[in-house]
């Protein structure tokens, strides 16, 4: 197997890792706001969030530049890629934040679920959207 094709099947498991970190992040999250006991739920949601915010970082360009697979894995397109997900997590974020501001106002949302449901709405946004733009160009 040479370097394209290892470069191209790392990249279609990235894409789906992402996908199911997105899908466990929406169900702590889910689960979180359902549960009256919340300690181990907050924190493992805490620990999603930060593995999922980490896993749209450039990390691999950062740890081995030199490496030819992850030079074909931190290409120009990948690049593009990460910018347009980004830009999907904001306004998935801007969004949730304009739509819970009103419960919040009222008291039925406390600012750690405000910020929880703005988190994990532009978290999740960005990681579906970085995967699908992903596992589309890999076709």
């Amino acid at each position: 197997m040479d370097s394209i094709e290892l470069a191209e099947r790392k990249s279609r498991a990235w894409a789906v890792m992402l996908y199911v970190l997105g899908a466990v992040l929406l169900l702590s999250e889910l689960i979180g706001m359902t549960v009256l006991q919340r300690d181990f739920v907050d924190g493992f949601w805490l620990g999603v969030a930060l593995v999922c915010a980490v896993t749209l970082l450039p990390w691999r360009r950062w740890l081995k530049p030199d490496s030819p697979i992850n030079r074909l894995l931190e290409d120009e397109v990948v690049r593009e890629h990460r910018r347009m997900s980004c830009v999907a997590g904001f306004w998935a974020g801007l969004a949730s934040a304009l739509g819970t501001a009103p419960f919040a106002h009222d008291g039925m949302l406390s600012a750690y679920d405000v910020s929880r449901v703005v988190a994990t709405a532009a978290l999740f946004a960005a990681m579906v959207s970085f995967a699908t733009l992903e596992l589309r160009a890999a076709r």
